[in-house]
Formats: structure tokens, C-alpha cells, sequence
């Protein structure tokens, strides 16, 4: 592990080889480049790979206001600093989806190829924006614990509990967020408004759906890929947090996908 300043941020990052083909993991709301372990553990040793704890997360250097845009100028500034000129590879979860196909959008010429599981795709009607304001504040005045369980009763289902383990470690994960960096995610999902993208996304585009996702249904997944010309939809019997959950199954897939990516002339 170790920290960069990636253009006046500093951000933890593990990474393992640099250069053409770096898949680079892009972590969910609340999660760090930890939600990424057991993915990267099933991929083959020699493929480069760079994992970041998002601005206002994990160790990363922490903040009181984000913007899409701005998560993805830190990505692209988490790439310049570790000579990642690209074509790379985007693997992200839900917010980190979103960063994903943004990126794509804004540097077609340096990413490759996406897979983005249940991203946040706005534009959000006026009932969940006032929703997502009052959650902010209450993890403002009264910690994560005041908003986790509910939060990971729709993301991290009972039925996906059953490696106790697993969950326990990422409850406790979660609990240990920085509360204004969250409430300032939060508020940025009401932000967030990928329609206008679709057409600049010039890669090829896994969207994976998950069938127990209960804050990012399914089909909105497959109406996504639809709309991205080189896009693919697949629907996992997974949770929202998909990478975490079962990484048994995410991982066999992003593998197929970039592979198949490196035999496209």
C-alpha cells in the first residue's frame, strides 16, 4: 500500500504492475480497495491491476464535498501519478460504476474497456432527493450507525449472509466511515445524471444487474447497456454490493470480458 497526491488529493492505492491493459477497481459508497480483495485474488497474477480508496474514504485524504466530475478528476489524477497512460480497464461498483462510465465518456482515448455493476445512473425524482438530504444529515449529527443497518438491509440482504464473516467484516467497515465524507457522497448522488454520456462511451461496456439488488433494480441495468453502443448487460443472482458479495461469481466474469477485449483487434 502506499499514498499518492493525484493532482492535490491524496489517495491510498494498492497497486500490483502499471501500463497498457492496468485494470483499475473503483470502489462502492462506504466501501474502500478492500471491497476489492477476494476479485483480485481470482484474476491471474500477471494482470496489472491498481486499487484506491476514493477521496473521503478508506485512508484516503478526506473532504467535505464531492462531485462526480471531481471523482472522476481524481481517478484520472490516481493514473497520471502512477503512469497509467492507458488504454486501462474500469471495474467499478455502484458509485465506482458511475466513475467508470464517466471516465469512459470523458477520455475514451484511456480506458478500454468497463464493467460497472448496479451504477447510479440519475436523474433522481424529487422524493429521493429530500431522502438522500435527510440521510445525509443524520449521519452528520449522529454517526453511521444511525443510518448502517437500515442502508444494509436493502444492499446487503439476509439471504447474502450467510459467509457471517464476510458480512460482519464489512459492517464493521462500513460503521468505521468518515461521516462527513459519507454525508458528502450522499448528497452527491442527488448530482449524478449519466443520460447525456451514453453516446461518448466508445468501449466495449459490461453492465451487471444483480436479481437481490434492492436500491438499483435490474432491468434500469439492462436499460443502460442498451442505450451504450458497445454495451452488454448480464444479471447475477448477487446483492448491490455484487464485488463483495459474491465475488465467486463477479470475478469469472470480468475475467471472460477483458479477456475477450484482448482478442478484439
Amino acid at each position: 500500500m502506499k499514498w499518492v497526491d493525484a493532482a492535490g488529493v491524496s489517495l491510498r492505492c494498492d497497486t500490483r504492475g502499471a501500463g497498457r491493459d492496468t485494470v483499475v477497481f473503483v470502489h462502492e459508497a462506504g466501501g474502500s480497495l478492500d471491497s476489492w480483495d477476494e476479485v483480485v485474488q481470482r484474476l491471474p497474477a500477471a494482470w496489472p491491476a491498481v486499487r484506491y480508496d476514493q477521496r473521503g474514504f478508506g485512508q484516503s485524504e478526506k473532504t467535505g464535498e464531492l462531485t462526480l466530475e471531481g471523482m472522476v478528476r481524481d481517478l484520472v489524477g490516481l493514473l497520471d501519478a502512477l503512469d497509467v497512460d492507458g488504454p486501462c480497464h474500469l471495474v467499478g461498483t455502484a458509485i465506482g460504476g458511475s466513475i467508470a462510465l464517466a471516465c469512459a465518456a470523458a477520455h475514451p482515448d484511456r480506458v478500454a474497456s468497463v464493467v460497472a455493476s448496479s451504477p447510479v445512473t440519475g436523474p433522481l425524482p424529487g422524493a429521493a432527493l429530500a431522502s438522500l438530504a435527510q440521510r445525509a444529515t443524520l449521519v452528520e449529527s449522529q454517526g453511521m450507525r444511525a443510518v448502517a443497518d437500515t442502508s444494509l438491509q436493502r444492499s446487503y440482504p439476509p439471504e447474502l449472509r450467510t459467509d457471517r464473516q464476510r458480512f460482519e467484516q464489512y459492517r464493521n467497515r462500513y460503521l468505521a466511515n468518515d461521516p462527513r465524507s459519507f454525508a458528502a457522497l450522499t448528497r452527491a448522488f442527488g448530482t449524478v445524471d449519466l443520460t447525456g454520456l451514453h453516446g461518448r462511451i466508445r468501449c466495449p461496456a459490461l453492465i451487471v444487474g444483480c436479481t437481490r439488488d434492492g436500491l438499483k433494480p435490474a432491468r434500469e441495468c439492462a436499460e443502460l447497456a442498451a442505450r451504450i453502443a458497445g454495451g452488454r448487460f448480464v444479471e447475477v443472482d448477487s446483492g448491490h454490493f455484487v464485488a463483495v458479495q459474491t465475488p465467486e461469481l463477479f470475478a469469472p466474469l470480468l475475467r471472460e470480458f477483458i479477456e475477450e477485449c484482448h482478442e478484439q483487434p
